[in-house]
């Protein structure tokens, strides 16, 4: 009788366990959010299917994030599920799975549309002052200590212009990730762990046919050729010529690099 009533004390021990989980408020995660530099103005839901409202990255604005979290795979080590960011100006969806040792992260199905502005508030060392819009789709995305081990997918920049004084529009762009056929860089070191994209142009002032390399020193270079389409300003013309000689196609051999 009294291992009986042990089993049902446990039994009934771990259905009350399990119903305080069931039912965590999502605002259990503000100050784990918060040490990552994270802060939402409001949460809803649970911690399995939830809401944060007005969040904000170091105080760049990112919207309202949504997710879904499976139970089932934190016994494996991983938090994994769905989430989704939504903005007046756009928004991100994927499938995500994060070690819980924080080393790894995974997204896969990812798609976003979001203002190059808002990248560019982001602490993610991207040059400064562009404008335009970005998307992208991308199969897989695996970050492995923060650096993007794994990157298979599309990235298009439309409309894009320079950032001030020149305020120049630049045109619209798409780049392959990984490049098809990478080349070695005449300026990032040939690694490895490179990250490469092959990129070209979809409208605007010059046709482009380059390779962007990255490098895990965040070294970068984008390398390949250009040619004006029809008239251009004599501004233009006058930087194209410190390019060198064009070709018989009219084409010219192009390097930009530095650090992000």
């Amino acid at each position: 009788m009294k291992r009986r009533t042990g089993w049902l004390v446990a039994i009934g021990a771990i259905a009350l366990l399990l119903s305080v989980l069931a039912t965590l408020p999502a605002g259990v995660l503000a100050n784990p959010l918060r040490k990552a530099g994270i802060e939402a103005q409001g949460f809803a839901g649970s911690v399995w299917s939830g809401r944060a409202t007005g969040l904000a990255l170091h105080g760049a604005p990112i919207g309202d994030l949504a997710w879904t979290l499976a139970p089932a795979r934190l016994l494996g080590g991983h938090a994994a599920g769905h989430l989704q960011v939504v903005r007046v100006d756009g928004g991100l969806e994927a499938d995500y799975e994060v070690a819980l040792t924080g080393r790894q992260i995974v997204l896969k199905g990812a798609r976003f549309a979001l203002p190059v502005e808002l990248l560019n508030a982001l602490p993610l060392g991207l040059p400064a002052g562009w404008r335009g819009q970005a998307s992208g789709d991308f199969a897989e995305v695996r970050l492995e200590q923060g650096w993007p081990a794994v990157l298979r997918g599309t990235l298009d920049l439309d409309g894009l212009v320079a950032p001030p004084p020149r305020n120049a529009p630049v045109g619209s762009f798409h780049a392959v990730f990984p490049h098809p056929a990478p080349q070695a860089s005449l300026s990032v070191p040939v690694e490895p762990t490179n990250v490469t994209a092959q990129v070209i142009d979809k409208e605007g002032p010059y046709a482009v046919e380059a390779q962007f390399t990255l490098s895990r020193g965040r070294a970068f270079a984008l390398e390949g050729v250009l040619a004006p389409r029809g008239e251009v300003p004599e501004s233009m013309r006058r930087s194209l010529e410190l390019l060198g000689p064009a070709d018989a196609s009219g084409r010219r051999q192009f390097s930009i690099g530095g650090s992000l």
